[in-house]
């Protein structure tokens, strides 16, 4: 299991004093960047090797809230690798109380960077990437 840890920043929260809903999908994707490179390659790297990583759903559970500067940890699994395609769960903790706080899933798949072109070709991490591809099917949730 995978961890990712910080505090609640101001700017990240709301009138009511709660992280706002939006801010928790940033938060997901910095765990997910994180995890990406304690685990396959920095995502830098990976951007100058041609492969971006969009996203391609996203859905999330808001079970109950953090404030302003609640340290809290976001655990991170990778759920499922298709070799195109890869499903992450995520399930955010207040550190201090122990409190579920938000579960969630992100879809992304594998595409070459093209500059500006609306079509994104798809990557087959599998034959572009065959050592990181390893770890990916090593990673996933069993």
């Amino acid at each position: 299991m995978f961890s990712y840890k910080r505090r609640v920043k101001y700017y990240e929260t709301d009138r009511m004093g709660v992280v706002h809903h939006s801010n928790y999908l940033k938060i997901i994707e910095e765990a997910r960047l994180q995890w990406c490179n304690e685990n396959i390659m920095d995502y830098k790297q990976l951007e100058s090797r041609g492969c971006i990583i969009p996203a391609a759903s996203a859905s999330e559970n808001f079970l109950d809230y953090l404030r302003f500067d609640d340290p809290f940890r976001v655990e991170v699994e990778l759920k499922e690798y298709k070799g195109i395609k890869m499903t992450f769960a995520y399930k955010i903790y207040n550190e201090d109380t122990e409190a579920l706080c938000y579960t969630g899933e992100s879809s992304h798949f594998f595409a070459k960077e093209n500059g500006n072109e609306q079509y994104l070709p798809y990557l087959s991490f599998r034959k572009d990437f065959p050592e990181e591809h390893k770890k990916l099917i090593s990673l996933v949730k069993s």
